[in-house]
């Protein structure tokens, strides 16, 4: 079986989007980096078996051509998306979406299904924070830009207050940015 995890770029004081939910001062480090992005991120198009997101980032990446990368690349994972509100199951261009509307422990149980024995890795703030305080989280991977935003989408709220004890297993540098990875000690 796959682990559950995350790879996101996020600023020096813990924010994964600006206020304005602009990205790019967190992805700058990329263009340097390109000719490093395996070593940086692993395979994630083929170590990927499904995808668990909020509400909020299927709004962002929703388009009538499923999930499209800014590089026009397309990825084939389902996407469960944490919602209130029911909704059924569709297809947009190569992406099926699942909508899951009784929490983090059920959109898991669906995702890893659908995964088999690839990771499952979540995207955006609020599917990261509801694994991590359900313990649900293997690892993570933290692209650090050199950039403080004062203010944006917090990665890292919303979190309960025990302790969550982190063992560092990586620490790599590229130009414009210091990646940082760990595993969550269950």
């Amino acid at each position: 079986m796959g682990k559950v995890m995350f790879g996101l770029s996020v600023s020096l004081d813990g924010f994964i989007a600006d206020k304005n939910d602009d990205v790019s001062l967190l992805f700058a480090w990329f263009a340097s980096a390109w000719e490093r992005f395996y070593e940086v991120a692993g395979d994630p198009l083929n170590e990927c078996g499904a995808v668990i997101m909020g509400r909020r980032s299927f709004d962002m990446i929703d388009s009538e051509n499923g999930w499209v990368f800014p590089d026009g690349t397309a990825p084939d994972w389902p996407v469960i998306v944490l919602q209130s509100q029911a909704r059924a199951s569709v297809k947009k261009g190569k992406t099926q979406f699942h909508f899951v509307t009784d929490g983090i422990q059920s959109a898991m149980t669906k995702a890893k299904e659908l995964a088999g024995e690839k990771n499952v890795a979540l995207h955006g703030a609020s599917s990261v924070q509801q694994a991590l305080k359900a313990g649900l989280l293997d690892e993570f991977h933290l692209n650090i830009a050199p950039v403080l935003l004062g203010e944006g989408v917090r990665l890292f709220d919303h979190l309960g207050s025990e302790p969550i004890q982190l063992e560092r297993t990586r620490t790599l540098e590229t130009p414009g940015a210091t990646h940082l990875s760990f595993r969550v000690v269950k």
